[in-house]
């Protein structure tokens, strides 16, 4: 029960971002650059946001590092609504935007410590799949309820909405969450001093998929679902409208992930952390490379996407391994500053993602779906070798064996 109420916080908090990622491309002020400067600010300063939240949470408390996460980041995204309706200014939005990032990784980092606090080794596998279900199913729904928040309100009183719900809901999960910190002191150590040494060789896997991600979240102001759309995913991008195809298209994906990291974190308890990353691994490789030729033979995205489905799942089997695996290493007197490198990798990859994306739609107008795709395969494809080449140094290829 009180694993279950650990995934709370990020479940109240990924509903916010899911929805923030939508209508901040949406509604960023500017062209494709500035667009992608905007969305960016967000992952990056949750990079830098993880740095101290870990630290914190095993010097302060989990319970005390989530609870200033989620105050100042509702503040700031009711700062964020107001500069959407007074004010076109990019530097302005990212600045906002980046502080919403920033307060984000507070509460990432400690709702994930404490559900690590709360799991053993031989079920922490079936744990990290849990948060990874939850991280990635509520940024879905968030992600759709975005995108339905702008067919309603197609201005910035969608963000509105998002912003006071997300400050109203703050006491929902408060009354009821316990301290997990454990009573022994941490000592003065930075986190990439305590990193187990076998994390590291996972971590550029982690960044390349964390760059997918961003790449991913730029695609609602280029996007055109009905390119390429034929049969029956026509008839539903008629009923529907693109806007809310796209985030159906978007939770659908999420969703697929997040049940597969229940069931390869399930695996990872059983059959070992590092064989089924590297399933998840060749999985990734193979989806992305499907998606690349599917749309060079010329499928709409939704088709796309489809095709790849079986083995997007596969995919899914990488973040819970390596959660798991850090886990299972981390001292338990620096867990939190440990467990910050999932919040560190994930801003800075999603940053980049963004910001990549943005400068390919600025490149590549008319072709930005597949210059995202290319990219993501290159990114994939260049860290999977970096990753190779550390896995071999530190002998974890010869482990499976």
């Amino acid at each position: 029960m009180r694993l279950a109420a650990s995934y709370t916080p990020i479940f109240v908090a990924r509903i916010g971002s899911g929805a923030s990622a939508f209508l901040v491309v949406k509604l960023a002020s500017g062209g494709a650059l500035e667009a992608g400067a905007v969305l960016a600010a967000y992952p990056f300063l949750e990079a830098i946001g993880a740095l101290i939240a870990g630290r914190w949470s095993d010097l302060a408390g989990r319970k005390k590092t989530l609870l200033v996460g989620y105050v100042v980041r509702s503040l700031a995204m009711l700062a964020l609504a107001w500069a959407f309706f007074v004010h076109e200014s990019p530097v302005l939005e990212a600045v906002l935007n980046g502080i919403i990032g920033f307060t984000t990784a507070f509460i990432l980092t400690a709702s994930l410590t404490m559900a690590t606090d709360l799991t053993e080794v031989r079920n922490r596998g079936l744990g990290m799949g849990g948060f990874e279900f939850v991280n990635l199913g509520s940024y879905g729904v968030g992600y759709l309820l975005g995108s339905a928040l702008y067919i309603i309100f197609p201005d910035a009183r969608a963000y509105l909405v998002i912003a006071v719900l997300t400050a109203l809901s703050t006491p929902l999960f408060a009354m009821f969450l316990q301290e997990t910190r454990p009573v022994a002191p941490a000592e003065g150590r930075l986190l990439f001093s305590v990193l187990p040494p076998s994390a590291v060789a996972l971590l550029p896997v982690w960044f390349a998929l964390t760059t997918i991600i961003g790449l991913a979240m730029y695609t609602p102001r280029i996007l055109d679902v009905e390119a390429g759309a034929h049969g029956a995913v026509q008839q539903i991008v008629d009923k529907l409208g693109g806007n809310l195809v796209v985030g159906l298209l978007f939770i659908g994906a999420l969703a697929l992930l997040g049940a597969g990291a229940i069931f390869f974190g399930r695996l990872a308890d059983k059959w070992g952390r590092l064989k089924v990353f590297y399933l998840g691994l060749v999985g990734g490789l193979s989806a992305l490379v499907a998606l690349n030729a599917a749309l060079h033979l010329g499928l709409g995205p939704v088709e796309a996407v489809a095709l790849t489905a079986p083995l997007l799942f596969l995919t899914s089997a990488i973040g819970p391994s390596i959660l798991a695996l850090i886990g299972d290493e981390a001292d338990i007197r620096y867990r939190g500053t440990v467990m910050g490198i999932y919040s560190v990798v994930l801003g800075l990859g999603i940053g980049f993602g963004s910001w990549l994306a943005g400068v390919i739609s600025w490149a590549f107008s008319g072709y930005e779906i597949n210059g995202l795709a290319a990219a993501a395969l290159g990114v994939y494809a260049a860290m999977t070798s970096i990753h190779i080449a550390f896995a071999k140094r530190q002998g974890l290829l010869s482990q499976l064996k």
